[in-house]
């Protein structure tokens, strides 16, 4: 008995001493760690066409509004940077061969140039990453005229508007909640016009309001409207009238006032022809969005 009890805590010893070792000499079973897959981006994220820009805004306590402002403010002003810097360059190589510098007054026609280009620019696409940083793609549909970039989106993959889930909502009532009617599909959770306003000739804006306490929805509802329509009353339908046009009054005296009015075909549409196309309401943040557009121009294409 007492030799059985021997040999038993002999092979524990053993067995302790053998994992003892297997520790010290790193022998032991190790986990390996999680490694992060990382997210895949739109290709246009990182672009780097001239008449494009990316602008980015992490998650805004303000909401998406404040957020989505930034995002698109930060691309206007890389896109501003982008189109002076090629415009300018591509001047400064034409006075290369004339040995001649730029002067005051071409300066100040290169900016006039840039504004133009940079006026009519508008959001081409969007995206929320997993942690709800958003990316806002800017485009320049005058500037790629001049520069011939071209840009291909990608095709998104769409969920149908369920009208069940908004009912869940507790942002209102019943009776007001069967009155909003989603017609477009969703992505990312929010519908396709959030990023893309600008869809089959329709001249876009969205507009978002929050739902602030004792707020109707009717109150809402205008505030959001007012949004989209005053954002859309910013922007500017321009018409470069051709290409030489544009470069040839670069070359010449023509000052950048008279070339804003003999070079550019201006129009402001009347907004309040605008139409609110469709309308949503998140179901949790119980903010507003409204898509308002303009389909007719006293513009030619």
């Amino acid at each position: 008995m007492q030799g059985a009890l021997c040999i038993e805590m002999s092979n524990i010893y053993s067995l302790l001493l053998l994992t003892i070792v297997y520790t010290f000499t790193g022998c032991t079973a190790t986990v390996s760690p999680k490694v992060k897959t990382p997210e895949d981006l739109p290709s246009w994220v990182n672009t780097l066409d001239t008449a494009y820009a990316v602008g980015s805004s992490p998650v805004n306590f303000q909401g998406i509004y404040t957020q989505h402002i930034s995002a698109v403010n930060q691309a206007k002003n890389d896109l501003a940077h982008n189109i002076k810097s090629y415009i300018t360059s591509s001047f400064e190589n034409n006075l290369k061969t004339s040995e001649k510098t730029l002067t005051k007054k071409q300066y100040s026609k290169i900016t006039t140039l840039s504004d133009t280009l940079l006026s009519e620019s508008y959001q081409l696409d969007a995206y929320f990453t997993k942690d709800r940083r958003l990316y806002v793609l800017i485009h320049s549909p005058q500037a790629q005229k001049v520069m011939k970039d071209a840009l291909i989106l990608p095709t998104f993959k769409t969920t149908a508007f369920d009208k069940s889930i908004l009912m869940k909502s507790r942002c209102y009532s019943p009776t007001v909640l069967e009155t909003i009617n989603t017609k477009s599909d969703l992505y990312q959770n929010k519908p396709i016009w959030f990023f893309r306003p600008n869809q089959n000739q329709m001249y876009g804006s969205v507009g978002i309001a929050e739902k602030e306490e004792g707020m109707s929805f009717e109150e809402q509802k205008e505030i959001a409207t007012f949004l989209a329509k005053s954002s859309l009353a910013k922007r500017k339908k321009v018409k470069l009238n051709s290409e030489y046009e544009s470069l040839s009054i670069l070359n010449n005296n023509t000052t950048g006032n008279l070339f804003e009015r003999s070079s550019i075909t201006k129009s402001e549409s009347n907004v309040e022809d605008s139409d609110i196309k469709d309308i949503w309401l998140d179901p949790k943040s119980c903010e507003l969005y409204i898509w308002n557009v303009l389909t007719l121009f006293n513009v030619n294409e």
